[in-house]
């Protein structure tokens, strides 16, 4: 009998850990065709909460050498955004920082340590766009920002993201992940083409 119920719970232990899934994408950064970083983009679904992190590392000669590293946590609950860090670091400082908790029915947001709140439902951010073709959604939450941003389609499975400062990044999809991007990312333009 005690046999039985450790099997059980052996097995049962087993189940729940295959109902994780993990999803890992690879992009190179591309600035004027040359790879100056890299971008790691994962996402895990367990327990009802989807959570994306990305990580990136870019490294480039413009007028002088930059290091810029950005970091992204998002997750969601229900499909409605629960949480999300940013973190963004230039030269090994830090460069900005943003924060999204859901309280309640609204979010509190903490943007280089000022505090404001976002009173609408979250339910499409920017982390999204590398693993899902955001077809019918107009409008995406930048987790850097802490703004709301539009999407245009383009047709072709392209789309065009306009953020708060009218800066424009185009994404194009094949098979419904992300397959190329050209992005203003503020502290430098570039491009980035996924792994195969």
């Amino acid at each position: 009998m005690i046999k039985n119920i450790l099997l059980l719970v052996f097995l049962g232990g087993l189940i729940a850990k295959n109902n994780t899934v993990n999803t890992v994408l690879h992009f190179d950064i591309l600035h004027k065709n040359k790879v100056v970083g890299n971008l790691q983009a994962t996402k895990t679904i367990e327990d009802g909460l989807t959570t994306y992190h990305s990580f990136t590392h870019i490294q480039a000669k413009i007028l002088t050498t930059i290091n810029v590293k950005y970091t992204y946590n998002v997750v969601f609950n229900n499909k409605e955004l629960n949480k999300a860090d940013v973190s963004i670091m230039l030269n090994n400082k830090v460069y900005a920082e943003t924060s999204t908790e859901r309280s309640n029915k609204e979010y509190k947001i903490t943007k280089n340590k000022k505090v404001s709140t976002f009173k609408e439902p979250i339910t499409f951010t920017t982390v999204q766009l590398y693993f899902t073709e955001p077809l019918h959604i107009t409008t995406c939450y930048s987790e850097q920002d802490a703004a709301m941003n539009t999407l245009i389609y383009l047709g072709n499975h392209k789309y065009k993201k306009v953020n708060a400062k009218d800066n424009e990044n185009i994404y194009t999809y094949k098979n419904g992940v992300l397959y190329e991007a050209s992005i203003d990312g503020g502290l430098i333009n570039f491009t980035m083409k996924i792994k195969d």
